[in-house]
């Protein structure tokens, strides 16, 4: 689970003992989430997590990989521009192009409102930790991460936004955004039991 292209990562900061949780057991866990930013996404990052999500635009991933078009590139209004989408991608509908241009806008802008290393939720901050049935009640990062951890191992993990809050990110019950749309997202991980 922790190599370069996985959509998850997990580093073991510190072993744990016991045997390994099964589907449906109950484990409890301490966590913390920050934010880590898009600006490391690769091309397929990018073709994966945010660009299917955009509606009638999702046939240009392939384009996206053969053009390397990483979030570097895509966050540079000087090269992904109109004309860029036009002439290297193909768009031949200019409204298309200019929806994309205004999607990778609001992407753009989120990272600059949300920036990295932010904390979003805290198990520590909440004065209980987390509670839930393996395979469902948690993201899929999180899932994942615990169903390989023994008790007292604490982990570091760090997942794309398809495996976290996804294109609709994370409000708080009074609908103050917590985890922007789209959002790479790291968890401190203790298994408790």
């Amino acid at each position: 689970m922790d190599t370069t292209a996985s959509p998850v990562k997990k580093l073991v900061l510190e072993e744990g003992n016991g045997e390994l949780p099964t589907d449906g057991s109950s484990v409890e866990i301490e966590y913390t989430g920050t934010l880590v930013g898009e600006k490391d996404w690769s091309a397929q990052d990018v073709a994966d997590c945010w660009l299917s999500q955009l509606q009638g635009l999702d046939h240009l991933k392939a384009e996206f990989i053969q053009n390397n078009i990483d979030f570097a590139l895509l966050s540079d209004t000087n090269v992904f521009t109109e004309e860029f989408c036009t002439t290297t991608l193909g768009i031949s509908n200019k409204i298309q192009a200019k929806k994309l241009l205004m999607a990778r806008n609001r992407l753009t802008k989120s990272q600059d409102e949300h920036p990295a290393g932010t904390v979003f939720d805290s198990s520590a901050e909440r004065g209980k930790n987390f509670t839930f049935n393996l395979g469902k009640g948690a993201i899929k990062a999180i899932d994942l991460a615990v169903r390989s951890m023994r008790v007292g191992e604490r982990a570091s993990v760090v997942c794309r936004s398809d495996y976290g809050y996804g294109s609709e990110g994370l409000r708080s019950s009074k609908g103050d955004v917590m985890v922007p749309p789209f959002s790479t997202l790291n968890f401190e991980l203790k298994r408790v039991c």
